[in-house]
């Protein structure tokens, strides 16, 4: 049973292209333990980097939150080798959730996923 599961890694490199109040842009290249069976980047995968920058889109206008609901869409199958653009916006900034838009692109400019997370604010972020 065991040669059924594999390790999954995000965020093994990454760079932080913008951090400003309410947008969030990271890129980050698809690597080997990124893919599922099939060799395509993993939902699981997608999903976690789409996460992580709603989080940090909360972060940057001054926030704590965790994911509350979450909405996606897997539009095309990423690859090895991709290098993907993840952005996040945010699309409403109340004082206990905040509604990001999430997209990934690759470096072809296509949509790969699009998602929406609404994030339940924990705390202030002092450090914003």
């Amino acid at each position: 049973m065991t040669d059924y599961l594999h390790e999954i890694r995000v965020f093994e490199n990454y760079e932080l292209l913008a951090f400003e109040a309410g947008h969030v842009v990271v890129t980050t290249k698809v690597v080997p333990h990124s893919l599922n069976y099939y060799g395509h980047a993993h939902g699981g995968y997608l999903f976690t980097l789409c996460d992580q920058v709603s989080g940090l889109v909360a972060r940057s206008l001054g926030s704590h939150a965790v994911t509350l609901q979450s909405s996606i869409n897997y539009l095309k199958a990423g690859q090895l080798e991709d290098c993907l653009t993840i952005e996040g916006r945010c699309l409403h900034n109340g004082k206990s959730t905040k509604i990001v838009e999430t997209t990934i692109t690759n470096q072809a400019g296509k949509l790969i996923v699009k998602a929406t997370f609404t994030m339940f604010v924990t705390g202030e972020d002092k450090k914003a």
